[in-house]
């Protein structure tokens, strides 16, 4: 028999999923994964205070670094005046392909933002 090792509950859409990796002083690295629906608040809050959706455990973030809504079908970011701004690799605005990324720099982090299709059913394992 096999039995799933954690159950993982359904997800409404729209959502974002945020992977961070981390290394400390001393060279360890730490990898975290954030799946995050804006299907009822269509508001994401980016930042190291208490009242971010995400914190982010980095001096160079401000408490309300940015956010990421959706609105008319797409996800917008914005920076909320931070110390050291939020860096988009792009120079205008353009549609996130299938097996392309997005990087955007927050404080001295890196959020890296790819678009993935959804499984057209439901997954069974035989």
């Amino acid at each position: 028999d096999k039995m799933p090792l954690v159950e993982v509950p359904k997800t409404m859409p729209p959502y974002i999923v945020l992977e961070n990796m981390m290394r400390d002083s001393q060279q360890h690295s730490s990898r975290g994964l954030h799946v995050v629906s804006l299907a009822e608040t269509k508001l994401l809050k980016l930042g190291r205070g208490h009242e971010s959706n995400v914190r982010i455990a980095d001096v160079s973030i401000s408490r309300l670094h940015a956010t990421i809504r959706y609105q008319k079908g797409s996800f917008v970011l914005e920076d909320h005046n931070s110390k050291f701004g939020t860096l988009v690799a792009m120079k205008k605005p353009r549609q996130l392909d299938h097996g392309s990324a997005i990087s955007i720099q927050v404080g001295r982090t890196v959020l890296s933002l790819s678009l993935q299709s959804e499984p057209a059913g439901p997954v069974n394992s035989p």
